[in-house]
């Protein structure tokens, strides 16, 4: 059986310019990875163009009864986007709704304690804060409809303090010792209301639904590609959040380092290495099995969008598939979970700097 070692978190992330490197059961105050030494081939660039290379990422998953939401933060420096989407796992139905920012200053904030992401532009509002003080994660979203798309109303709430809550934080060297990412997870059970008004209509209702943050600071190579799947929601009335993927910011030892995660009614088990092929393209079956006989899925996609964006600076695509996941996966204490058109989301990313 797989594992790694858990320990508590330093209070920095960055210590006499080195990462400090591991798996966390507790949070630093800050997710901040500023400050490492000479991260590039070893050159001492000015502090000011190595965290140039610094990007950062949210991406909040929520399964609430028949729809699986997708809110997203891109903060590359020069370009900024900012993202909901919206599945129906019953009727088949997706909407997307994005926007292109310009520079903003941290538009997703270091502080672990408490931040908020906010988007506000004509006719679309996004909001995702978290408050570890009052043990608070919500979301707020309100995009307008138009003659193919529904105008939506979502709000939603959870609490860390939860029995099946469970955060962990996980800094891995991004290939190499001398750069590392560092993530940050929560698996939160969450309330909502959600009001759908247009194409499709939903009524507002309180549902109880799950959720899965993942949020990401790291230091990017010149091109950057990864693939990963994010999953949550019931399985057998147990509250499950999974995510793992395959980057090119993997580190060299991936049983060692990596940030594959389960979680199972406030429970953490750390994945090993998980391989994903997709030989017939990713509109086909995703699989994904590691050595270790813990993770034996296939992903089958359903539904799908992608999008492109060129600047002077920056080269960017991105894939987004909604699906059922099928197979099995075993938590930490050997037991094994059978997942059966388990709906998921797989990401597909490439960045050229």
């Amino acid at each position: 059986m797989y594992t790694r070692e858990i320990t508590p978190a330093p209070e920095k992330l960055i210590q006499n310019g080195k990462p400090v490197f591991g798996t966390f059961d507790t949070l630093p105050k800050k997710l901040d990875i500023k400050g490492v030494t000479t991260p590039y081939a070893g050159i001492p660039l000015p502090p000011i163009i190595s965290r140039l290379r610094i990007r950062a990422r949210v991406v909040y998953v929520f399964s609430i009864g028949d729809y699986i939401g997708l809110l997203q933060y891109f903060d590359n420096k020069l370009l900024n986007m900012a993202e909901f989407s919206l599945w129906n796992t019953k009727r088949g139905t997706k909407y997307v709704y994005r926007k292109f920012l310009g520079v903003r200053r941290k538009m997703i904030p270091t502080k672990l304690t408490k931040g908020q992401c906010i988007t506000i532009v004509r006719g679309r509002k996004t909001r995702l804060a978290w408050n570890h003080d009052d043990g608070k994660l919500s979301i707020s979203v309100h995009v307008r409809g138009f003659s193919h798309r529904p105008e939506i109303k979502i709000s939603a709430s959870g609490n860390f303090n939860d029995s099946a809550a469970e955060e962990i934080v996980s800094v891995k060297p991004a290939p190499t010792m001398r750069r590392c990412s560092a993530t940050w997870y929560a698996s939160v059970p969450v309330e909502s209301n959600m009001e759908i008004d247009g194409v499709e209509k939903a009524a507002a209702e309180k549902a109880l639904g799950n959720s899965l943050l993942f949020v990401n600071r790291a230091y990017y190579k010149f091109i950057t590609s990864g693939e990963n799947v994010m999953a949550t929601g019931f399985v057998d009335g147990k509250k499950l959040s999974l995510r793992f993927s395959t980057t090119s910011l993997d580190a060299v030892d991936t049983k060692k380092y990596n940030d594959n995660v389960l979680f199972v009614d406030g429970k953490f088990t750390p994945l090993p290495p998980v391989c994903i092929t997709h030989p017939f393209g990713i509109a086909k079956d995703w699989n994904a099995q590691d050595y270790e006989s813990m993770v034996d899925l296939t992903f089958v996609p359903q539904n799908s969008y992608s999008r492109k964006a060129n600047f002077i600076a920056v080269n960017a695509s991105y894939d987004t598939i909604f699906g059922f996941l099928n197979g099995n996966i075993l938590d930490a204490d050997g037991n094994k979970i059978e997942l059966k058109d388990f709906p998921a989301v797989a990401l597909r990313n490439r960045i050229r700097l």
